[in-house]
């Protein structure tokens, strides 16, 4: 949240400086993460005038420009598109102090530059469109001091609000909390403080489970009210865009200023007039201030008049109540909505606003009547004509505060700390002034702390008030040995391999939508879903980790990227009978230009089937029985012909292939040449070895004889594989490999049959094996062939 200096300042008596009070902030857990120097912190620059444009004579898109500064003229460079002659602006000279520094003399594309003409963000206002230089109004007089058209210099302060810090949502608030815990004294807002006994507008709370407070104040006599120019700078520097209508301006600058949200409706637009607060109809239909239209639920509550409904409560109010600048008469609402109530409406709408932001983090309920006054007061002072004729409280669920036995003893116990009485004591009376000290302390909570609500909590405020600090950092809890499991020595041993091989890690989230299941021709019915999802995008957990890996390349292919080779390593649930099933993967993709970056002697390749192959061969290098088979039922998303399964021993170990075209279409990639792999890490851990000397590779003794190999040309049918005949050679005495040098099919080879040249090669370890040796050893191999696969010698 974004704090102005000088307006907590102003609920301050002698306030502390901008780094002293983000230090008083932090000491009590209210993070300040950003400190800014804003308003015109400027010096050097005055109002010039534009007297000519000329193109520059060695630069397309710069321009020189004429500026008289009242007493002279001078010739600048600028590259801002919405120049035009005549224009007033601001005018830095050389020497000038700006937000990025002091300006100096330069020469642009060869020509002297003298000065600079400048847009808001080069003085350092904030608020204004930098998309050009800064127009200033034309009545402004040449050559005067331009500090002196903007707001004073000034701080914004960052500050970290966590979704329990619903009570240090304003000024005043974070002001309070100063006066709390550090003995300051805090000043009151202005507000109205007459009464006036009209009613021009009943209101009824038909929902007073729902709305428990809701306050009323009718303003007449307000046409053209216009908002002060000192409220404006305050809101721009809060980021917000103020409307130049008080009725607009105000209610936020009193959000802003006391964290309670309001809101002004048209009188004159109100049905009746009259306001009642009750349930939406189902099907009722609603259009915002933003122009669109919403289908309200049930559950859902709206502020209505006697014919429609004119607000969504807590969320946004609606177009056809809005006020403007022909506006007369308003009601301004300040209301105490149920935080569940705002926060269904504001996610099942998916309208955020800063209201519903408030609202469902809970507001003081005995904050609307000061807020409705506040606004009032600010608009009176705005429209010197304007009367209050209407003030009411409708106020039928009153708030009963609960009351907390607060024993000193309990409270060190929960903090571990020996504070003692006095300080306890003091602080529970910074926040009740009338507090007796009669033990056990009767604590009222106030009625903006709805977070406190028991002794714990209040042990937490204390803890705020004496210091953090004062809690030892000693741990009573015993630290237990560390074991290190065999899944986990796999999964880091995989990680390690993958980024060594060129893979970048990807973390994506464990929820799926039913779209990316499908996508990748899976059925929500077998996957697990979420019963309170946060969005449609995450309603499922997913069943295996393709989605996220896919959205990851896609994000890093927007990004100009020409090689992605990614990987993840995570869990991926199932439904398994009345459960689930969960199994933890590594899985990963390759895409695009292969090797990144190309060789150092020239050309590039690009990613293939082959390539993934050898990056699975190189991860599982060291662990024996591994293998490729022909699957016998790939998961969906792989192509068929392209995809390879993975065994280890006699266990799946994961599949490696090409993604489906219909995936790749699916997420909008037109280059369907994405190579994917998963591994199922529990088959790993079984066969894994936790301890170092079993990890240690035995050493295998090389044969002090040479090689003898030889080749072998069969014509056999397509329907045999390579790694069944592989197999087939086990037992071949003295053979060392087996490897295919080629296929081939086409002239002189029937149809449904292809040509391989397997190269045998084979090694003794007691002699000298001769050709008639070797030769033996071949009939062997071509009687395995002829038997199990009716093979035949290609002649």
């Amino acid at each position: 949240m974004k704090i102005l200096y000088s307006w907590l300042s102003d609920f301050l008596e002698n306030p502390p400086a901008p780094a002293d009070l983000a230090a008083k902030l932090a000491r009590v857990g209210l993070k300040v993460e950003e400190i800014k120097k804003t308003g015109a912190s400027f010096s050097g620059v005055c109002v010039g005038q534009i007297m000519k444009i000329e193109k520059h004579p060695n630069a397309d898109k710069l321009a020189l420009v004429d500026v008289h500064d009242g007493a002279a003229t001078m010739r600048v460079v600028c590259g801002a598109r919405n120049i035009a002659v005549g224009q007033k602006i601001p005018f830095a000279k050389v020497g000038a102090r700006l937000s990025e520094g002091e300006l100096k003399k330069a020469r642009i594309r060869g020509v002297d530059s003298e000065g600079m003409i400048c847009s808001a963000a080069e003085l350092g206002l904030e608020g204004y469109d930098n998309s050009g230089i800064l127009v200033l109004p034309d009545t402004t007089a040449v050559g005067v001091d331009a500090v002196t058209l903007f707001p004073k210099a000034d701080y914004t302060l960052e500050v970290e609000m966590l979704p329990n810090q619903g009570y240090a949502l304003s000024h005043y608030a974070l002001a309070r909390e100063l006066c709390l815990f550090y003995g300051l004294k805090l000043k009151e807002a202005k507000v109205f403080e007459g009464s006036a006994a009209g009613c021009l507008v009943p209101v009824n709370i038909d929902v007073p489970d729902l709305c428990t407070r809701y306050t009323a104040i009718a303003i007449t006599g307000l046409r053209g009210a216009r908002t002060p120019e000192w409220m404006a700078e305050r809101l721009r520097a809060m980021g917000s865009n103020p409307k130049g209508n008080i009725l607009i301006d105000g209610s936020n600058y009193v959000m802003y200023e006391l964290g309670q949200p309001t809101h002004c409706f048209d009188i004159s637009k109100l049905d009746g007039p009259e306001i009642k607060v009750r349930r939406a109809v189902p099907g009722e239909h609603f259009t915002t201030l933003d122009n669109k239209d919403l289908k309200l639920d049930a559950g859902m509550m709206v502020i209505a008049d006697a014919g429609k409904s004119v607000a969504l409560a807590g969320v946004m109010g609606g177009l056809e109540t809005a006020v403007s600048d022909y506006t007369d008469a308003i009601l301004i609402e300040s209301a105490r909505f149920i935080p569940p109530t705002v926060r269904l409406a504001s996610k099942t709408t998916g309208i955020k606003s800063e209201s519903s932001y408030r609202f469902e983090r809970g507001t003081d309920p005995e904050l609307t009547m000061k807020a409705a006054r506040r606004l009032a007061a600010l608009i009176l002072e705005a429209a010197p004509g304007a009367k209050a004729e209407q003030l009411t409280d409708n106020y039928p669920v009153k708030y009963q505060p609960p009351v907390l036995e607060i024993a000193p003893e309990r409270v060190n116990a929960i903090l571990g700390t020996g504070i003692v009485d006095g300080e306890i004591f003091a602080c529970l009376k910074a926040f009740q002034p009338d507090l007796k000290d009669v033990k056990p302390w009767k604590f009222t909570v106030p009625t903006y702390r709805q977070d406190i609500e028991s002794v714990w909590d209040v042990a937490e405020e204390v803890a705020r008030y004496v210091g953090y600090d004062v809690i030892p950092s000693a741990s009573h809890m015993p630290m237990l040995p560390s074991a290190v499991t065999p899944l986990w020595t796999v999964t880091t041993e995989m990680k390690n391999t993958l980024a060594a091989l060129g893979f970048s890690e990807a973390y994506n989230y464990d929820f799926v939508s039913a779209k990316e299941m499908l996508a990748c021709g899976l059925e929500a019915a077998g996957a697990v879903e979420v019963k309170n999802p946060l969005s449609s995008d995450y309603q499922y957990l997913r069943s295996t980790l393709l989605p996220g890996l896919l959205k990851t390349l896609r994000y890093n292919l927007n990004r100009g990227r020409d090689s992605v080779l990614l990987f993840e390593t995570g869990v991926a649930c199932a439904r398994k009978d009345a459960g689930k099933a969960e199994e933890t993967y590594c899985s990963g993709l390759m895409f695009g230009d292969f090797p990144e970056g190309g060789f150092w002697k020239g050309g590039q390749g690009r990613a293939d089937f082959y390539h993934l192959k050898g990056m699975m061969t190189r991860l599982f290098a060291g662990r024996s029985g591994f293998r490729f088979e022909s699957p016998k039922k790939a998961p969906a998303y792989f192509q068929p012909g392209l995809c390879l399964e993975m065994k280890l021993g006699g266990g799946a170990a994961g599949y490696a292939g090409r993604l489906a075209p219909s995936v790749a279409a699916a997420f909008d990639f037109k280059d369907n040449n994405i190579f994917y792999f998963e591994i199922p890490l529990a088959c790993l851990a079984v066969a894994g070895k936790t301890e170092f000397w079993q990890k240690v590779a035995r050493i295998k003794p090389v044969s002090a004889f040479p090689q003898n190999w030889r080749d072998l040309s069969i014509v056999l049918e397509e329907k045999h594989g390579w790694a069944e005949m592989e197999r087939s050679f086990s037992g071949v005495q003295d053979l060392a490999s087996a490897r295919l040098i080629d296929v081939y099919k086409g002239k002189n080879i029937p149809a449904g049959f292809r040509s391989i040249t397997i190269r045998f090669t084979f090694t003794s370890m007691t002699g000298t094996l001769n050709d008639a040796d070797v030769g033996a050893r071949m009939a062997a191999v071509l009687e395995k062939l002829i038997k199990n696969f009716s093979a035949r010698l290609r002649s």
